[in-house]
């Protein structure tokens, strides 16, 4: 069984090879609220208020009793054989949803990334391979894209970040074995989509410039998203990205002097201001929470493993 978060929630039965049909909206809403917070109970007024926001039905706890049912016996017809131990179960003043965490799409592809980034620097090649295959498990926007309730709102803003920051250790890894013509153009969709993500723009100044195109480059590295940056304004500030336009923005100067390597400072440059060293420090944060969750997401596989191996002993020895 694999249950998908990478895109809308969903379940996918591994023996029939097949995705497990929810008959409603609710149910995939309900479905990712629960694997967001995995082996966890999720209280019931959280899981109200996640499926209807503020217009919550009158006799609102009924309609998530009938819909956890449901839910509960699309899983139970996936594994007959868990009929008398179901995954979905009441615990408390809520639900809890029991997987391993070698099912969730979204644990696979941090442990791919994870892996990847220990070999960026001296396996650029091998660091690609395992990029392509994390990123591969993304099936669309993280939970379904759209409006999200307090539940799944911050997971999904966590996901789409790790996304964002292995299609840039993807690029790195292109750069690092000479693959500059061929990411150039990818990066200038990536820049043009997100242009307050730095590390993206060094890159394709540094791809240009790579290419033999000084004057783009030092547009992209002269852009005026550089002073959004430093106001501190979010990736989610509305603002034009067309990176040819900056490029034609700096046409004639073609007497600039080519850069050494985008990502280096120069000597005379100001130092960082708050709003943008707060911007570092959070993205810093999220890549360290990030791998924290990996690390203790392989420990409870690796023990589960364990367990399973004990008990097979155990019986063994009866």
């Amino acid at each position: 069984m694999q249950f998908r978060v990478l895109g809308t929630p969903g379940i996918y039965d591994d023996t029939r090879r097949c995705g497990v049909r929810l008959t409603s909206p609710k149910q995939r809403v309900l479905l990712g609220a629960l694997l967001v917070r995995t082996g966890t109970p999720v209280p019931t007024d959280e899981l109200i208020r996640e499926l209807w926001g503020e217009d919550a039905p009158e006799k609102a706890g009924n309609a998530l009793q009938a819909h956890v049912s449901r839910l509960r016996q699309h899983l139970v017809e996936a594994e007959p054989a868990r009929a008398n131990s179901p995954r979905l179960v009441a615990r408390g003043a809520g639900y809890v949803l029991q997987a391993r965490p070698d099912e969730l799409d979204s644990v696979r592809f941090r442990l791919q990334v994870t892996r990847a980034r220990r070999q960026l620097e001296n396996d650029p090649g091998g660091a690609s391979v395992l990029l392509r295959r994390a990123l591969s498990l993304w099936r669309g926007p993280a939970l379904d894209g759209g409006p999200h309730g307090p539940l799944c709102a911050p997971a999904a803003a966590r996901l789409e970040e790790e996304r964002m920051l292995a299609l840039e250790d993807l690029c790195d890894a292109s750069l690092r074995m000479g693959e500059h013509q061929r990411v150039v153009a990818r990066l200038e969709e990536l820049v043009a989509a997100h242009p307050l993500r730095r590390r993206l723009r060094e890159q394709l100044a540094l791809a240009l410039q790579r290419c033999g195109r000084p004057t783009e480059a030092r547009a992209v590295q002269d852009s005026p998203y550089r002073g959004a940056e430093h106001a501190g304004l979010g990736s989610r500030a509305v603002l034009p990205g067309n990176v040819r336009l900056l490029s034609q923005a700096a046409a004639g100067r073609s007497t600039a002097a080519p850069l050494a390597h985008p990502a280096a400072p120069e000597a005379s440059a100001a130092p960082e201001e708050p709003g943008h060293e707060l911007l570092r420090l959070r993205m810093r944060v999220e890549e360290l929470t990030s791998q924290q969750r990996m690390l203790r997401s392989e420990m409870d596989r690796l023990l589960t493993l364990l367990e399973a191996r004990t008990g097979a002993r155990d019986r063994d020895s009866a």
